[in-house]
Parts: C-alpha cells; structure tokens; sequence
C-alpha cells in the first residue's frame, strides 16, 4: 500500500571506501564501491532510449541473468522479454491518478529482495545518475550496507534529439550543452538558473512536456531571443514517436496543436537547424513506415533452426516456405497479389505475413511485403545458401501444417476436440497473470462497488479485497453465460472479453457495461489488445496467429477501435500498455452522452440475445 510522503531526502551523503574489486572480464581496477555487507546485490542498470538493441551488452546480460527486476512505466516490453523465465518482475511505476513516486517503496523493496540474497536489477530508462533518482538509491543501498554497481545508460538528452537527427553539439552552432530537468518539484523553477541558461548555445530539457511553455517564457525572459530554434520529440526510438519543431514563441502552440505526450525532449538552440539537413535521406536508425523498429537484416541461421522447432513458428516457417513465400517476395508485392499468386484468402495471408514481419523475415513497405536481406539468402530454393533442405526437415519431424495451410488457404478455423477446456484454462491463467498489474494502474480507494465481468473473478476479487477491503466486488463471466446483476457499479473491469469477441458482442459488453456505471464511474478494459500498425514481439505474433487457426479468420479489435466504441458511449478515454499482459484501456463515465441512445442501444442488443 503507498504511504504518506514528507517530501524530504533522509539521508545524507555516504562516505565510500577505495578498494579493489573483481570484474567480470578478469580485470581488477581501482574503483569507488561500498563496503559489501549483504548475501545479494542489486544492479542500477540504465536502459537507455528502451529500444532492447540500444541496451549496452553488460545491461542485456543482467536482465537475462536477474532473480529480481524491479521497472517502471519507462521500460518497454522488449526491455523486459529478455529475462529468463524464473525472473521475478516487480512494476513499480506511478499509478493512475497518484502524484506519490513511491521512492520510499522502491528503496525498501531494493534492500529487502537484497537481503533474500537475491541478484536484484533495477532497471531504469535512460542513464541512472540522470535524472533518474538513481543517486538517492545509491545512498539508500549504502547507507544499509547493501552492495551495488551501477551500469550506465544512453541519456534521453542525447539519444532522442540523435533519433530526430539534431546534433546536441555542432561546430556552427553550438560547443556547449546544458541537461535540465523540466519536472519542477511542487511548480517551483526556483532551483533552475534561467538566466545562465540563456547563454548557454544548445538547452536541452528532461521531463518537460507539461511546463513547455513555462520554459519557453522563462527562457525569452531571461534573454534568448524568441526567433530562437526549438523541436520537442515524443517517445524516441519508441513507438508513436514523433517530433515537432518551432521556435521558442511557437513550440508549446506546436506541441499542443501535435498533441505532444510524456515522454518528451525539449531542444532549444541553433543546432534544431541541422534536422532539416539530415532527415532527407532515410538512415538506418529511423523508424519504418508500419513503426517496426529492426536494426538487423533478419534471424540469423542458428535462430531459424530455432523456429523450425518451436511449435507455430515451425508451422509458420515451414509452410512459408513449401508455399514459395520467399521466392515470391525478392520483390515488394501488395498481399492482393501475392494471394492471387499463392491462391490463398487474402485477410488469413496478411493475417500470416503480418506473424512474418514481426518474426523478421520480411518485413511491411508501402509498397507492399518484401523479403529481408538474410531470408532471401536462407529461405530461397534457388539461393546458393539456401537452407531450406536442412529446415524442412526440422520442420517435418516436429509438427503438421494442415490446419495452417488450410487456415491460409480457406480463412476456416481448425478445432480441437478439447478446445474449449483449453481456452478456459488460457483464459483464467492469463487474467491471474495480469491482474496485479491492471490493479497497479488503478485507485480504487474512492470507489464503493467494483464489477469484474470476464476471466479472473477470483484473483481481481482477492487482490482489491487486500488493497481497498471497504470496496464491495461482484463478479460474473458472460462468456460462461452468466447475467450481469441489477444494480449500477462505481467501477467495471472488463477482463479478457473482447480481444475474441465479435463487433456485436464487443458493442453489446460496453453498451450494458457503460450504462451501469455510475456517474463519474471508471470503467477499465484489459485484453489482448494492440494499437494499429504496432509491431509485436515473435511469441506474441506466434500465440495470437495460433488463435486465429483455431478460432477463425475474424479481424480482432484495436486499441483504437475500442476506445473509439468506449466514447461513443460517453466515456473519456486513455490507453497503457503492459509489458507481458497486453494493453489497459481506462476510462471515465461523463455526462456529455445521450442516455437514450444508450437505452437504445440497449435494447438492439436484448432483440439480438446480449453477452451480458
């Protein structure tokens, strides 16, 4: 549970000790460490822009070695699909609504899972000494006697202005760089010499997307001329990213008209006029047009020997092939195309190239699917390294392609004559799996009645008993067919329903759920969602091409389809991915919304037979 903060740092600096210590690469040098004291040992580690291949090698060979990872909102999912899978991962980002950084939780749960003797990871986004409080964790871990090492990261404050091709230095136009936080403690800029800033050539400011246009008045103020360059870039080397160039009288219109969110960078100094120079040509680090990030040509030999063994992916890879996919790709070709050639249904084929491209075998242009560099030497019959022989035969010994290439072919689902238990089973581990973390993003404290309407009834209802016992939990599946009870609710979690459900069902779910909600009520989705033109991790691809040959060719929702369905119902809308359990809609009943359009609504659905 989060405690009351009194807001101010408790400890002091800690002398250190100069000894030697061993590395890891069998050199002993001369360091300033701690004293060590404890069985575990906790690693600061710095993730840089988020992107997994920008991590530094000593970062990634941490987290796939770490007992405890302990990340924030910051990391992405890709960060963390490089543990091993006995890792313990503890979120401990800022949940909706919260302003409370939970420093002090964060600090405590270092030192308790150190003294498990634990190999701990805390991993943070960019650098930790940069404006990360990895210098107040440093003092905590000391000042317990815990040993720790701290492994450095590539700082926003060079990575994202990099990313939009604006060089922090500059030989015309700037030798000299200031990094400044833009997240003032309680609104105060008291701390921050405006003054001197404004001498200063490039200013580059951290944590700054909601005091923009304080920055911009308080640097013209101080002096910089408002004719003065100026870009913002949100979420760098992530996706959705973007940047938005001004000057300092125009960026925070520009940022707003852009709808510019956290988190961002701000760049104020003559070098923003480099990017117009080099965002011409298309280089290697910029994303792609469908935001699949790969610096990669392809899997390499060992890694598609590996697929050729792994279940869905030896399917996939194995009628890839046979079917003549790479043959038919040395060229970009629309998937209109390539199914008249294939002689395939075309939404199963993109269902399958799209599992293809975040595989990395080829990859999605506008112009249409082309082979990556090294699948068209591998995965070509006529390639002089072609190995498809050796492939094959991984591929024949370890699976059956029939109910793919019929799925490919046709669009028809394949079942199971135990797929129902299955799904069941799925479907209550994967609500058990991801109901700490919804409940992480959520305050409950000042709702009195809570609905839990899909999968993982019992786990949500233990779970907000320990954290909030005055809230009073009633919980149903409509997919079991059971009925949603008389009486409207403070809040309403839809839990793993509409990933699989059809537009009917889906509209019927928020429709009832939605006109249940009290006034002010939230009403919170968590499914296997994902943003349109998103890339997804290769077993995320594979799990969710493998549903689609059991349960039919029927395109599921976006994130944005359904927050659009949300607030057609009058509910104000956001959106948050969870690394490992999907995405987390979360959104606010309003009194904007026509109540008899949703009684009509209402009772379309009860003529057609509800879900709910």
């Amino acid at each position: 549970m989060d405690r009351e903060r009194n807001g101010v740092n408790r400890w002091g600096l800690i002398p250190f000790s100069l000894e030697k210590n061993s590395r890891e690469l069998g050199k002993r040098e001369e360091r300033w460490v701690q004293v060590m004291g404890a069985t575990g040992k906790v690693y600061l580690v710095g993730a840089g822009p988020g992107h997994p291949e920008l991590l530094t090698i000593k970062a990634a060979n941490l987290i796939k070695t770490a007992d405890v990872i302990v990340y924030d909102r910051l990391i992405q999912e890709d960060v963390l699909a490089l543990a091993r899978p006995g890792a313990e991962r503890i979120y401990m980002g800022k949940p909706v609504g919260l302003h409370d950084s939970r420093q002090d939780e964060v600090n405590e749960l270092l030192v308790h899972k150190a003294h498990e003797g634990k190999m701990v990871v805390r991993l943070k986004g960019g650098d930790p000494f940069v404006f990360g409080r990895g210098g107040e964790e440093a003092e905590y871990l000391a000042e317990h006697g815990i040993s720790f090492d701290v492994i450095p990261g590539v700082s926003s404050a060079f990575s994202a202005p990099l990313s939009a091709g604006i060089p922090v230095t500059h030989r015309d136009f700037s030798s000299a760089v200031a990094i400044v936080t833009g997240h003032f403690r309680n609104g105060d800029d008291g701390d921050v010499d405006f003054g001197a800033l404004s001498k200063i050539q490039t200013v580059v400011f951290l944590m700054g997307v909601h005091a923009v246009e304080h920055i911009a008045q308080r640097m013209i103020v101080a002096g910089r001329a408002a004719s003065t360059p100026a870009a913002i870039i949100q979420m760098a080397f992530w996706h959705g990213d973007q940047t938005v160039v001004g000057t300092l009288a125009t960026i925070a219109e520009e940022a707003k008209l852009h709808g510019v969110k956290a988190p961002a960078t701000l760049v104020i100094g003559d070098v923003v006029k480099v990017r117009e120079k080099l965002k011409v040509a298309e280089r290697e680090l910029q994303r792609r047009d469908d935001s699949d990030v790969r610096f990669a040509p392809g899997p390499s030999p060992q890694e598609l020997f590996r697929l050729a063994t792994a279940g869905v992916g030896g399917q996939l890879l194995g009628w890839a092939v046979s079917a003549g996919v790479f043959e038919a790709l040395e060229q970009p070709k629309t998937v209109c195309n390539l199914a008249l050639q294939l002689h395939a249904d075309m939404d199963a084929l993109n269902e399958v190239m799209q599992a293809l491209v975040a595989l990395g075998l080829v990859e999605a242009r506008p112009e249409g699917y082309r082979n990556l560099e090294l699948a068209s030497l591998y995965l070509r019959r006529n390639s002089h390294q072609s190995l498809v022989p050796a492939l094959m035969y991984e591929v024949g010994g370890s699976c059956d392609v029939t109910a793919l290439d019929r799925f490919v072919t046709t669009g028809q689902k394949t079942r199971c004559s135990d797929h129902e238990a299955l799904h069941y089973h799925a479907c209550e581990a994967m609500a058990r799996y991801a109901a700490p973390a919804v409940l992480d993003r959520v305050d409950l404290s000042a709702r009195k009645t809570v609905l839990i309407a899909g999968w993982g009834v019992t786990a949500y209802s233990e779970l907000i008993a320990h954290r909030w016992p005055h809230v009073c939990v009633s919980g149903i599946n409509p997919a079991l067919g059971e009925t949603l009870p008389e009486q409207n609710f403070d809040a309403v979690i839809i839990s793993g329903l509409l990933g699989s459900a059809s537009r009917e069902e889906c509209e019927r779910v928020v429709c009832r759920a939605g006109a249940q909600l009290n006034s002010g009520g939230m009403l919170i989705v968590q499914d296997d969602l994902l943003s349109v033109g998103a890339s997804v991790a290769p077993e995320v691809a594979l799990a969710r091409l493998a549903r689609r040959i059991t349960n039919g060719n029927n395109a599921e929702w976006s994130v944005e389809r359904v927050s659009a369905l949300l607030e057609k119902f009058g509910l104000q809308v956001g959106s948050d991915r969870l690394p490992g359990v999907g995405t987390l809609i979360l959104s606010e009943k309003v009194n904007s919304y026509s109540p008899a359009s949703v009684h009509a609504d209402l009772a379309l659905a009860n003529q057609e037979g509800a879900l709910l």
